[in-house]
């Protein structure tokens, strides 16, 4: 006897939840994909023409999953992080400088993603448990991009894979908005503008520009840059002046240390920047102290912009200034004013 092979066979979703529920008119069908009534292992899916074998019960027909959230929002997770938002397919964290986005294998460094997860084994377990519906063991928080350590701001972390391959496409389609504020040392002829060049990775993992050359083993880096404010005061030279930037930035590709070294290159590298402001590099092999009194480099991710994975509609989510980087700029501001 011939063994059946109908497991094997791959057809649309669409048709096989037809067979399941073979009184419902397809039309029915089409639209409980559209307002996320169709689940594959729990996960909302919302094409009704993505391939599969024989999912068997695992495709089933339920209510969308009831988003997540907090009474008091934004909740304090952790002395550097701030939880903004959270529902069932990403949470936004805003973190401190210094606290890590993900782990670092062999590190013993917190990081905010492992703030968010004993946070929601923990004290965020009980506000969890109380909502109708909501399945605490299915929201597990996975990296969608990073930020450097000593960069403050907003971060995104997918809460299931489904919704992560959507984020994580939406970066590398350059969908994801992602918007800094920094404070650059030095004046920009042109108030706003692109930043284009061609970067390669060296031996220690770090990128170095090749300018306008497109060459093998490069990758093109975009930013644009809008001046929001100036700082100037008059030097020791008669007639001149040193100007200091604020500078809203937006990454087009999301690179390495992209925007710190577009800064430099432009000519208005990062306050506070100790790989690629010559002062600050200088201070820190000399242990000296640092200009300004910056401890770090002077960029914030002020603001982040996604199309929700489940829902399709545009979310956007913005934060401010760290009272450090505020501090500097009204320290700033007062000199300019010669105060």
């Amino acid at each position: 006897m011939t063994e059946r092979t109908d497991q094997s066979e791959v057809k649309p979703a669409l048709e096989w939840l037809s067979q399941r529920y073979p009184d419902s008119p397809r039309k029915r069908l089409k639209d409980w994909f559209a307002k996320g009534r169709i689940q594959l292992d729990g996960v909302v899916i919302k094409k009704p023409h993505e391939q599969m074998p024989d999912p068997g019960d695992r495709l089933s027909m339920g209510e969308p999953p009831p988003p997540v959230f907090f009474r008091n929002m934004p909740t304090r997770i952790h002395a550097q992080a701030n939880l903004l938002y959270i529902d069932s397919s990403f949470a936004i964290v805003n973190k401190g400088a210094g606290l890590l986005s993900v782990p670092v294998p062999g590190s013993n460094q917190v990081s905010a993603l492992s703030v968010l997860e004993k946070f929601l084994q923990g004290k965020g377990a009980a506000e969890l448990d109380q909502q109708k519906g909501v399945q605490r063991k299915r929201l597990v928080p996975l990296p969608v991009h990073r930020l450097d350590q000593y960069t403050s701001g907003i971060i995104c972390f997918a809460m299931n894979p489904k919704a992560r391959e959507s984020l994580i496409r939406q970066v590398r389609d350059h969908t994801f908005l992602r918007e800094y504020m920094a404070i650059g040392d030095g004046k920009l002829a042109n108030p706003r503008g692109e930043w284009r060049s061609w970067f390669r990775l060296d031996d220690e993992g770090m990128y170095q520009t090749v300018f306008q050359t497109e060459e093998e083993g490069t990758t093109e880096a975009i930013s644009q840059y809008e001046v929001i404010d100036e700082y100037s005061w008059p030097t020791a030279v008669k007639g001149e002046r040193h100007t200091i930037s604020k500078l809203r930035l937006r990454l087009e590709t999301g690179l390495k240390h992209q925007l710190r070294i577009h800064a430099a290159e432009a000519g208005v590298p990062l306050l506070g920047d100790r790989h690629y402001h010559p002062d600050y590099k200088s201070a820190l092999e000399n242990k000296a102290g640092m200009p300004y009194d910056v401890q770090r480099q002077a960029l914030h991710a002020s603001s982040l912009g996604l199309v929700h994975p489940e829902t399709g509609k545009t979310r956007r989510f913005t934060c401010k200034f760290t009272r450090d980087l505020a501090d500097l700029e009204q320290m700033l501001r007062a000199k300019s004013k010669g105060q």
